[in-house]
Formats: C-alpha cells, sequence, structure tokens
C-alpha cells in the first residue's frame, strides 16, 4: 500500500513539474516574440499605403534591432528561426562594439533589384566594413519574386538612438528609446 502511495505521489509530481516547464517554455517564446513585434520596423519598396493595406510592394524589409535581451529571449525560445540564430551571434563581436547591430529580412513580391550598398543609415551608405554577413551568402542583383534573404549589420551608435533608415527614396525611423522595457 505504501509502495502505491509513493507511486501515485511520484507520478503527480512528475505531471506537476512537466506541466510546469512546459509553461514556462511558452513563457519565454511570448517573451521573444513580443522582443520581436517590437524591435521589427518594416519599409516597403514601391508600396502604396491604404489603411491597413499595402499595395503594390515591390518588396518588403523588415530591420530588426538586436540587443541583449532579445539574445537572452532567444535563447530560452525554442521559436527563434534558424537565420535569426545565425546574426544573433554578432552581438558582442568585436566588429559590433560601440555599435548597434540590425537583421535586415527581406522578401521581394515583384522581381526586383537589391543591393545591400544602398542602405543608408542617418547619412551615410553600408559599405562592406557594417555588412557582417559574408557578401556570397546574400541574394542580391535582379531577385525573383519571392526570393528572401537576410543580412547583419552594425551601424555607430547614434546620440540619440535614433536611425534613419533610406534604401531608394523610401524611408523609415527607428528610435531606440520606443524598445526600452
Amino acid at each position: 500500500m505504501k509502495k502505491l502511495f509513493f507511486l501515485m505521489i511520484t507520478i503527480l509530481l512528475s505531471v506537476f513539474i512537466a506541466m510546469i516547464t512546459s509553461g514556462a517554455g511558452e513563457l519565454c517564446a511570448d517573451e521573444f516574440e513580443d522582443l520581436v513585434i517590437k524591435r521589427i520596423t518594416t519599409m516597403y519598396i514601391e508600396g502604396q499605403k491604404f489603411e491597413d493595406l499595402v499595395l503594390g510592394a515591390r518588396a518588403r524589409f523588415d530591420f530588426l534591432y538586436i540587443d541583449d535581451l532579445l539574445v537572452k529571449a532567444s535563447i530560452t525560445s525554442g521559436k527563434t528561426p534558424d537565420w535569426l540564430k545565425w546574426h544573433l551571434g554578432h552581438l558582442g563581436s568585436p566588429q559590433t562594439r560601440g555599435k548597434e547591430l540590425f537583421v535586415l529580412r527581406y522578401e521581394t513580391y515583384k522581381p526586383f533589384e537589391f543591393d545591400p550598398f544602398k542602405i543608408v543609415v542617418n547619412g551615410v551608405y553600408l559599405t562592406e566594413k557594417e555588412v557582417l554577413t559574408k557578401l556570397t551568402r546574400i541574394p542580391s542583383g535582379s531577385l525573383p519574386s519571392g526570393a528572401v534573404g537576410d543580412l547583419a549589420f552594425a551601424v555607430p551608435r547614434s546620440s540619440d538612438g535614433v536611425y534613419n533608415i533610406i534604401y531608394e527614396g523610401n524611408e523609415i525611423r527607428i528610435d531606440l528609446d520606443n524598445f526600452e522595457n
């Protein structure tokens, strides 16, 4: 009888611990997803905004700001996409010291000419020095519809925490003060 009682207690404890740890994993995944949503700024190339719709866009650029909070949440998340895991490793590298790290994920909707060196951050064009992804891994040039690519780049820290990013006349503004948790 005592053995049965201890067996039941052990099983209940195991189930309880499994429920707690799986719930913690979901909580971490939610934290990661929330941080990503807060840190993404989207630019539509040649698109016309109509309320919540974007019509006629040639491509979508998602600029993701990478910081320690995002990296820590990604480690415990289990939902971090492989393409992003690769780029998160740049944070803390010698190339990013004293700089801010961004990852650009892009997708084409129509045939599109992509050149990473046409990206302008705070008035300065990106060069090979700022682009941390090997150039052979970046789909560029004449891209077909449905092409997807990503690249990491580090730029000098802005004194006011604001980054104005331009690509061929399309402009977005990223204010790091909006990301503080």
